[in-house]
């Protein structure tokens, strides 16, 4: 899981709105006007990539300055297969309340979202954007199993945390693809072939690399 910068924000018309709610936001509702702009701009800050699993979830081609219009997304969305992925808040206790708050929303996989993360209560030791969040502080991928694992340095308190929130947010879901792209990688690898850097499952590919340089 990839470390998130999330302080540009392009949709500056939506910032504006929401620093003026305070704590006073409105019941969320994903028909708001400036839902789709926040998705945008989540998806720039996070290269197209769902901020847990880091699956593509759109054609980049989305994401290119000349979709954006005096602080507003003006890209055509209206087919409505172009992004498989929803605007995720990551402490669901703050829906209610704090239902558009940039901190505590990200882009995910559909599946990730509604069906395995949900409404589970979330440690921000894997938030994503948390500025003490390192993939390599944190993580260790296994390339044989093709899994995600606390990094084995940590503390038995924070192993313990680490995985449970590697369940809670699906950082293991869906990776089929995945494991094709290391079985690839290693295949090349192993006959000298030319490595083309990949566009999603980045943190896997890079930590495979450097697992296997350790090794040759």
């Amino acid at each position: 899981m990839q470390k998130i910068d999330k302080s540009y924000i392009r949709s500056i018309v939506y910032k504006a709105w929401e620093e003026g709610l305070g704590d006073n936001h409105p019941e969320y509702k994903s028909s708001q006007t400036h839902v789709k702009d926040i998705k945008m701009s989540l998806l720039k800050c996070q290269n197209g990539l769902c901020a847990y699993t880091e699956e593509l979830l759109c054609d980049r081609e989305l994401l290119s300055d000349d979709k954006w219009k005096d602080g507003k997304y003006i890209g055509n969305l209206s087919n409505q297969n172009l992004i498989n992925g929803d605007l995720e808040h990551f402490d669901c206790t703050l829906k209610s309340t704090q239902g558009y708050l940039w901190d505590n929303l990200f882009m995910a996989n559909s599946n990730i979202n509604c069906r395995v993360k949900g409404t589970k209560p979330v440690d921000n030791i894997l938030k994503p954007d948390n500025p003490a969040y390192n993939p390599d502080k944190y993580l260790e991928f296994d390339d044989e199993l093709n899994l995600f694992l606390p990094n084995n340095n940590l503390t038995t308190d924070e192993k313990s945390r680490v995985k449970e929130m590697i369940e809670i947010l699906g950082i293991n879901s869906n990776a089929f693809k995945r494991a094709k792209q290391i079985k690839d990688l290693k295949e090349n690898i192993e006959l000298e072939l030319p490595i083309s850097e990949p566009v999603e499952y980045i943190t896997s590919y890079r930590m495979t690399k450097e697992n296997l340089k350790k090794t040759t």
